[in-house]
């Protein structure tokens, strides 16, 4: 069996196990102190100090990502049972797990992350192995939340040991493919194209290609920036509900309305994006997450939950376009420039940057993050496609003037021959 089905089991069984307790920790909090600040609290301590542990073990992404994901199951293990504590020692048990979840999540993004950009330089189903890929992370969220939040409503220990026992089993698998492959020379490694091999031999054509890999990487970090806000809104809605009802199911079930619509979201996003250029969809889809994030506190989720379904499954079904359409034309950029590890260090540091000032604005109130939202969404929709053109021509003209360069370079061999 190869990596990339390798790396959607262990999504899939992963995502699940992570799931079960994972989605309603700020839950969890809000049930133990019935003050919303601390739960705002977690998710802003949660954010920086995954931020900086993803720059701490930067280096070890690119060489031991599989590895990265085993040692995972110590800070899951610890971080779990800190929620234990949180009954007898609140600020204790809060502290833990905000500082081993961040690491855990740290760890477990970008690791899995990098896995696909290798996986996927050895097949050829382009777009569609990102929307499939993404497909098998929602199928395991999506039963996690709703057996998670009826559960957690009966015995949290139960829910625990599910977890832990269920992560083991799903990365066993990869490990062992790391273990039978590490010798191979093209094992962990990122792409590297023909462009930057001959370039690399020219002081000038080298010195522009890592000029036009950090625009790139800016380039980037902005456009991921700007529409990350929206990964705020499960979790966010999931407190507003809590408050309101004071049950793990019906934010369970909600966020599993979400989930589904996003799974079959993506793999339809990916089709799509094979056969046509989705700009413009994109931009519309942006102003229309916009406004449906900004009308969901607004609406009663007792009297009208089928409306907040209907909202929430729309926002879950137009939200993997966007992430799609700059996935994968990143991927192909960065692809050329042989900095795609470096693309996706970039993206995931910018949208925890983007978690930690949202979550902060939660400190206002809660409505403050769903404001946020609903303008972050509206410029990204100018945001992404100029974002998309200037990277594309910056790279058009770098390739065309370098070409220029070497055949003239050949002209001048040919000459003196």
């Amino acid at each position: 069996m190869n990596q990339l089905k390798l790396l959607n089991f262990h999504k899939m069984l992963a995502n699940f196990a992570n799931n079960l307790v994972g989605a309603f920790i700020p839950l969890i909090i809000y049930q133990a102190t019935n003050n919303i600040l601390y739960s705002i609290s977690y998710c802003v301590g949660y954010n920086i100090l995954r931020l900086i542990t993803t720059f701490i073990i930067r280096p070890l992404y690119n060489k031991y990502p599989q590895l990265l994901l085993l040692i995972r199951i110590i800070p899951i293990t610890i971080g779990n049972l800190f929620i234990f504590v949180i009954d007898a020692n609140l600020l204790l048990g809060v502290i833990g797990v905000t500082f081993f979840l961040a690491i855990d999540n740290a760890v477990n993004n970008l690791s899995k992350e990098i896995i696909f950009n290798y996986a996927s330089l050895t097949k050829s189903e382009g777009n569609n192995s990102i929307g499939v890929t993404r497909l098998f992370e929602q199928i395991g969220i999506i039963i996690a939340l709703v057996v998670g939040g009826y559960l957690l409503d009966l015995n949290k220990t139960i829910v625990l040991i599910m977890s832990l026992t269920i992560y083991a089993i799903s990365v066993i698998p990869l490990v062992m493919y790391y273990i039978k492959s590490k010798n191979q020379k093209t094992f962990n490694k990122d792409a590297t194209s023909n462009a930057i091999i001959t370039n690399e031999k020219s002081d000038i054509t080298a010195k522009e290609s890592k000029k036009l890999t950090k625009k790139l990487l800016l380039t980037y970090g902005i456009v991921y920036f700007s529409f990350a806000f929206t990964d705020l809104l499960t979790t966010t809605f999931s407190l507003f509900v809590f408050i309101q009802n004071g049950e793990f199911a019906t934010a369970g079930i909600l966020n599993a309305v979400f989930n589904s619509f996003y799974a079959v979201g993506f793999y339809v996003a990916g089709i799509i994006n094979e056969k046509k250029d989705t700009t413009i969809i994109v931009s519309i889809f942006c102003v229309l997450i916009g406004i449906c994030s900004m009308s969901l506190p607004f609406i009663n989720v007792v009297t009208q939950f089928i409306l907040v379904c209907i909202i929430y499954g729309i926002i879950g079904f137009t939200y993997p376009f966007i992430s799609l359409f700059v996935l994968d034309r990143m991927l192909i950029k960065s692809r050329i420039m042989a900095c795609s590890n470096s693309a996706l260090f970039t993206r995931e540091t910018s949208c925890v940057f983007a978690y930690c000032i949202g979550y902060s604005l939660g400190f206002f109130g809660l409505i403050a993050i769903f404001i946020s939202i609903c303008i972050t969404m509206s410029a990204s929709s100018l945001i992404i496609p100029y974002g998309e053109e200037k990277s594309r021509q910056n790279l058009v003209d770098y390739l065309q003037n370098n070409e220029i360069q070497n055949r003239g370079r050949r002209s001048v061999a040919k000459e003196e021959e």
